[in-house]
């Protein structure tokens, strides 16, 4: 516990007050476009990609970011966009068609991999869910759900029967990069895995489980660059002067805007995020966007 407080104090306390901007009073980051093998940008002096969510005390950084009076902060998030991409790429019918009805997707996923849906299965088919569009061995997911190595297995190897594209796919992706040393995402952006046919093992491997998640966390950082570069300007068009887009985490816009814009730019921000990928690419799944509003960060979600 101490380790830990400690951490959240060093890093972001003290950090973050030191990295106040004397004449805006705010903090200011810097992004990177070329920071992050995938493509997305990446946050640094101060990093603001990795302020803490995952647990009650960490949460409390989030209160510090705090809006103007007057404004409120708004987060739109694209709700489960790597699973989403993963359906449309590897084209898993069944996985299409339940976002297509707005299913409960790591519920579906339950239901076919344990044939039963509770609190239990539903948790662990979140985590193969995302596991598995990382490459993950056996080995790897046995320690994330607590269980032996042939039980992992079993579920790998059970999901992969009820979602055949999702293993052609992968078996596909490493064939194209271990060839052409570079995997695309949907926008024809490359990524290059030099160590991707290493006799070292450990860089071997790596390297897959990188290629396996390329495309599609690539494919994801191009969609919300190109929401970026489309939602001020859709939102100038409709007269909303006094909304700003403040920052980018992973899959999440944050802007600051009159509590009375809310209505109106939510919709507008909703409408660009979810038609992102067009007219480039025709997504065969439908992108939601998760909108919260609130003083802080914290309350934003």
């Amino acid at each position: 516990e101490w380790r830990q407080l400690t951490k959240l104090k060093s890093t972001y306390t003290d950090a973050l007050q030191s990295a106040i901007n004397p004449e805006t009073k705010r903090v200011h980051t810097s992004y990177s476009l070329v920071g992050a093998q995938t493509g997305r940008l990446s946050s640094t002096d101060p990093n603001l990609q990795n302020i803490p969510i995952r647990t009650p005390i960490g949460r409390q950084i989030r209160q510090a970011f705090v809006a103007k009076p007057g404004h409120v902060l708004l987060a739109a998030d694209y709700s489960q966009i790597e699973l989403r991409l993963a359906a449309h790429i590897a084209n898993v019918g069944t996985l299409k068609d339940a976002f297509a009805k707005g299913e409960d997707i790591h519920a579906r996923t339950a239901v076919e991999i344990f044939g039963e849906l509770n609190r239990d299965t539903r948790g662990k088919a979140k985590t193969i869910n995302f596991a598995i569009l990382y490459g993950i061995s056996r080995w790897g997911l046995a320690n994330r759900l607590g269980v032996d190595p042939e039980e992992a297995q079993a579920m790998i190897d059970t999901y992969f029967s009820r979602f055949p594209g999702i293993q052609q796919y992968i078996h596909e992706t490493l064939e194209t990069v271990r060839i052409q040393g570079y995997s695309e995402t949907l926008f024809g952006r490359k990524t290059w895995f030099p160590r991707i046919n290493s006799k070292n093992h450990v860089e071997r491997q790596g390297s897959e489980r990188a290629a396996i998640n390329a495309p599609i966390q690539g494919t994801s950082a191009d969609i919300i660059k190109r929401a970026m570069a489309r939602v001020i300007p859709a939102l100038r068009k409709h007269g909303l002067n006094e909304v700003d887009m403040l920052l980018q985490v992973h899959d999440e816009l944050v802007f600051e805007l009159p509590e009375r814009d809310v209505p109106s730019a939510s919709q507008i921000i909703i409408d660009v995020m979810a038609r992102a990928a067009s007219p480039s690419v025709h997504l065969t799944v439908p992108l939601v966007i998760d909108i919260g509003t609130g003083d802080t960060w914290e309350s934003a979600h």
